[in-house]
């Protein structure tokens, strides 16, 4: 047996990818979503005129 082979133990085909695939599409979906609701958030009149404001332009301080 090789050095890592005695590391990582007996090899099992272990499906992975196909049983966790709703899980993964549905993390992109969610990670989608709030960064879309953080953007519409961002763009509220209470928050354009703050100075933390991402997008706001620069101002003489």
């Amino acid at each position: 047996m090789s050095a890592l082979g005695s590391l990582f133990g007996k090899k099992f085909n272990t499906p992975i990818a196909r049983p966790l695939a709703p899980f993964f599409i549905a993390s992109v979906v969610i990670a989608y979503g709030i960064n879309s609701f953080a953007n519409v958030l961002m763009d509220t009149d209470e928050f354009r005129n703050d100075p933390r404001h991402p997008r706001a332009g620069k101002s003489d301080h």
